[in-house]
């Protein structure tokens, strides 16, 4: 149970950080990659990386050499340089929309390597939206004060800039806005999985009904075509978590 508690915490910073001068943010080591961080406190741990990588995220399908991994919510890039220690040849784009996140995330993917890519945007329908630079990452897109503006752009338009024709794994960790994303997809054709993070967890701890998402991804995948697994680690927010597969013909 010790391990299952620590999950997702970002403890034993302090000799494991170091400053980066170069961007100003940052940085540890991770399977012989840098990982860049905001502050000091935001290392996570790597046995909480592996165990949220190995049980939840690539759980169910490990990309492998020629695929190409969509990540809603890359954050600082933990699970792609995950990947990039178990696989090799594939193509890993990662969207982080909240500003200084995304340029760590930026960092993270240059130092990685050309396979991937890191990208700015909210994918919306929507001509504008706003963020607000907080500790809390749930809230950035929840606040009426928010003054940040984040460049935002159309699923289809996304497709084309990135030049994608397949997805063969689409992870997606948006706090609440999965069922929005879900909604404005046109083309599931091109999605073979999916693997999401519903945040029914933060409803059920008070924290607003925006949150709830699980029934709506589950039903539009359903009516998509995809055969769902679930997660049974006795963690509310790990048991969030939504496997989907495109039933073969459909």
């Amino acid at each position: 149970m010790g391990l299952l508690k620590s999950i997702g915490k970002r403890i034993d910073w302090a000799t494991k950080v170091e400053f980066d001068k170069r961007t100003g943010f940052y940085k540890y080591k991770r399977f012989g990659k840098n990982i860049y961080i905001r502050y000091p406190r935001h290392f996570l741990e790597e046995k909480s990386n592996i165990w949220n990588c190995r049980n939840l995220v690539f759980h169910y399908y490990m990309p492998q050499a020629g695929d190409v991994v969509l990540d809603l919510g890359a954050g600082y890039g933990e699970e792609a340089i995950y990947l990039s220690k178990h696989a090799k040849g594939f193509r890993y784009i990662g969207v982080e929309a909240q500003p200084v996140i995304y340029e760590c995330l930026a960092n993270t993917f240059h130092d990685a390597g050309e396979e991937f890519v890191a990208s700015p945007y909210v994918i919306t329908d929507e001509e504008t939206v706003k963020f607000v630079s907080q500790r809390s990452y749930a809230a950035v897109g929840e606040t009426p004060a928010a003054y940040i503006d984040i460049p935002t752009i159309k699923w289809e338009k996304f497709i084309a800039r990135y030049d994608i024709s397949r997805i063969d794994l689409f992870k997606m960790n948006i706090e609440g806005a999965e069922k929005d994303v879900i909604a404005a997809i046109t083309d599931f054709d091109i999605i073979e999985r999916f693997i999401i993070s519903c945040h029914d967890f933060r409803a059920e701890n008070g924290e607003g009904e925006w949150y709830r998402s699980r029934d709506i991804v589950t039903r539009k995948l359903e009516e998509c075509g995809y055969a769902l697994k679930g997660f049974n680690h006795g963690i509310g927010w790990a048991d969030d978590w939504i496997y989907a597969e495109k039933i073969t013909g459909v």
